[in-house]
């Protein structure tokens, strides 16, 4: 129900043709799938290679993300995953099970980050790399901030309750097709 309700907000929104679209486990090796196809399907399409490699870059980092820092259900880390088009733009749409403690959290960084006009964004960037704190994960905090850069355009969050104490929570993002 979820996944088809994505579906249809993404045809709603003008992407009239979806390359993936995936409700349910992942691993690393469906990761890798996901990029490879998604990377090979743009090549086809005749999509410059800066357009591909920063539609790749944001598609491993949400879904390195996911398999970092998602929430497993039944012993198996779930994700929603949706790549879609139109003669304009890409939209990468993602989402993973996160504890409802998380929310402002979550919220409150990502409308920091989509404050920042593009040199901002790079600034911050650079200042995370350096000066990031490396979390019990693994992560600096790199994962929204790469994606937010490279697709130089908002990410649109939002959070859905799945029972008292967890949510799904959904992150996309436009890549422009046209300007480069």
């Amino acid at each position: 129900m979820i996944l088809a309700s994505w579906i249809q907000d993404v045809k709603d929104s003008h992407f009239n043709s979806i390359q993936v679209a995936h409700f349910g486990p992942l691993n690393q090796d469906l990761v890798n799938s996901f990029t490879l196809t998604t990377e090979d399907f743009m090549i086809s399409a005749g999509d410059k290679k800066t357009l591909v490699k920063r539609v790749f870059s944001i598609l491993i980092e949400g879904l390195q993300n996911i398999l970092i820092h998602g929430k497993k259900w039944d012993n198996e880390q779930q994700a929603l995953i949706i790549v879609a088009f139109n003669d304009k733009a890409y939209r990468i749409a993602l989402g993973n099970l996160t504890e409802i403690s998380e929310k402002e959290k979550l919220a409150s960084y990502l409308d920091r980050l989509n404050a920042m006009n593009e040199e901002e964004v790079k600034a911050f960037y650079l200042e995370t790399l350096n000066n990031g704190l490396i979390s019990d994960k693994g992560g600096a905090g790199l994962g929204f901030i790469t994606m937010r850069m490279k697709s130089k355009s908002l990410l649109n969050y939002q959070f859905i309750p799945v029972n008292d104490e967890w949510m799904l929570f959904t992150i996309s993002t436009d890549v422009d097709r046209v300007q480069q």
